[in-house]
């Protein structure tokens, strides 16, 4: 029966001595000892009794067979802790709403939301993230664009971090009104749309009145802003990732609304 032990006493004065699980037991070098390094005081050791209960074999357990122990325990606490949390979170809100948000995340993150059709063999893929720089940083974050959508999402990313957060605001805030939440990734899709186009818009106007401004026809300004906005709009395309975001975040919004209903009657 194999155990695992600390040497109290090495062999240098004589008979050795473990202490393990609260019971200490004696070993020799000659004939026991297995490893080619020499007992030491402390030394974190393997042992075998026999069917009578004496040590018969006792080698050294090498420091990096600790440390990878211990990575394992620590593993294993940790998967076995998100194991409990998971399955507190499945039974707060349910598994459905838990793959919803996922997938909302997942295609903000990682899938295209828009592509720009820069040229005929030219094609920029957005995620939702990187659109939020548009909305935050105004008409000059439309340059962004140009480059694949990078930029800064500032106070929108913070906004598109909580509404990830707004599926579970209820398991903290007691409140009917919390459920709501659920309809915070749809509204935050909604308006940076809005944002979007309008900032566009407004780009394209400011340009068309600064061609005016230099020798432009001010009767066809408008006709021109409204030109260029049809032509802009025609190189963007709406990606899988939006898509996906919606009906993920729509079913969200469905749920939400449907608890705060319940919650209200």
């Amino acid at each position: 029966m194999l155990q695992r032990g600390r040497i109290l006493r090495d062999t240098s004065t004589g008979t050795g001595l473990i202490s393990a699980n609260g019971q200490q037991y004696e070993f020799k070098l000659e004939g026991m000892w297995k490893s080619d390094i020499s007992p030491q005081a402390n030394m974190v050791v393997e042992f075998e009794l026999d069917d009578a209960g004496k040590v018969i074999s006792v080698k050294s357990v090498s420091e990096s067979d600790l440390a990878k122990e211990q990575a394992e325990k620590a593993m294993l606490a940790v998967k076995e802790k998100g194991g409990a949390v998971l399955d507190g979170m499945v039974a707060k809100v349910g598994m459905p709403v838990l793959i919803a948000t996922g997938i909302v995340a997942i295609s903000w993150f990682f899938l295209s939301a828009i592509t720009v059709q820069a040229a005929q063999a030219v094609a920029f893929k957005i995620p939702f993230w990187n659109i939020l720089s548009i909305a935050n940083n105004g008409a000059a974050g439309l340059t962004s664009l140009q480059g694949g959508g990078s930029g800064s999402a500032g106070i929108y990313g913070l906004f598109a971090i909580f509404a990830l957060a707004g599926p579970f605001l209820s398991q903290f805030w007691k409140d009917p009104k919390a459920y709501l939440g659920y309809c915070l990734p749809l509204v935050l899709m909604l308006v940076v749309a809005f944002s979007v186009y309008y900032n566009l818009q407004e780009s394209l106007e400011a340009t068309q009145n600064l061609r005016s401004a230099y020798g432009g026809y001010n009767k066809y300004s408008q006709e021109m802003a409204s030109a260029m906005l049809n032509s802009v709009m025609q190189a963007l395309h709406i990606g899988l990732g939006a898509y996906v975001a919606i009906i993920a975040s729509s079913y969200l919004a469905f749920v939400g609304i449907k608890k705060f209903l319940a919650a209200k009657a």
